[in-house]
């Protein structure tokens, strides 16, 4: 048996010229001569000590035994084939696992990074969606897109702001109407209920700055994720602090409403990887690549 495994240029010969039924045939795709492809047949024919084909001249046509060892040879040589094929792909494409908030995932980071995969083919990028951040490395982490408040346990040096979220007053088409028939400016809302995510924080930061008399900010329903406060603002539940980028689709969409132009900075989006990257390896290029979309 041990003699039968070595011979794997005798099965490889066997296969191809059963395939072809040509020993001919078999010598062209094997880049060798007709007699080099008989020899390594009958090799194999007198280490299984029986016919594996039965020879007309230049035609032949397999035995019985020959059958029966055909379709095993065939299934094991693409079994190689599909395993040497699957080491080149690894060697040749890189992953990349982003951990990234939700929010930013779906309506800003999803589509970009398509367009990045579609230009650098072999870099493979999987988005995973978590509202807190794991540490680079844990469940094969290679990058994190999160709020930068976020990112305090990973420490400064390993990531970079990239996305500033700009916040202003909008709301649900239904709601500015309301707002609208109760007051003579829009911007007068204190009557009407704050959206909330993660907390009070940003609108207690947006009255500090535009109202500071105004506890209104102590007030309305909190979402623990922003996507969620979204979609809360959009069905009408309340006011929201809403941004050119997050909630892009819907202020095109007419779906949210500018009721004020006075904006504060809510936060930043930041990229974080390990510091010990190469500067052309794939996480590398990726960071850059997101750095430089949040700076159009």
């Amino acid at each position: 048996m041990a003699d039968i495994l070595r011979s794997l240029n005798a099965l490889r010969a066997f296969e191809s010229a059963a395939r072809h039924g040509s020993f001919a045939k078999a010598a062209i795709e094997l880049n060798v001569s007709h007699s080099v492809v008989s020899q390594h047949v009958k090799k194999l024919e007198g280490s299984l000590q029986t016919q594996l084909f039965t020879r007309y001249g230049n035609r032949i046509e397999l035995t019985a035994e020959g059958q029966m060892l055909l379709p095993q040879v065939a299934n094991a040589f693409q079994t190689l084939r599909d395993a040497c094929d699957g080491v080149l792909g690894s060697a040749l494409q890189k992953t990349v696992n982003i951990s990234v908030e939700p929010a930013i995932s779906s309506r800003w980071l999803r589509k970009r990074v398509t367009a990045f995969c579609a230009d650098q083919p072999n870099i493979q990028v999987n988005l995973k969606p978590a509202w807190t951040p794991p540490t680079l490395g844990e469940q094969q982490i290679n990058m994190v897109v999160h709020f930068e408040e976020r990112m305090s346990h990973l420490g400064q040096s390993y990531y970079k702001k990239f996305l500033p979220i700009n916040g202003f007053p909008a709301c649900s088409p239904e709601l500015f109407e309301k707002i609208k028939q109760a007051n003579s400016s829009v911007a007068n809302f204190q009557d009407f209920p704050l959206i909330h995510d993660n907390g009070r924080e940003i609108w207690r930061k947006w009255y500090e700055k535009f109202a500071p008399k105004d506890a209104h900010w102590q007030h309305g329903k909190v979402y623990s994720d922003l996507a969620l406060a979204i979609d809360a603002a959009v069905d009408g539940e309340g006011i929201i602090l809403a941004d050119e980028h997050i909630c892009h689709r819907e202020l095109q969409a007419g779906t949210l409403v500018k009721l004020d132009d006075r904006v504060i900075l809510c936060t930043w989006y930041a990229v974080a990887i390990d510091k010990n990257h190469s500067k052309n390896s794939p996480v590398v290029q990726l960071q850059d690549w997101i750095i430089s979309q949040g700076e159009k």
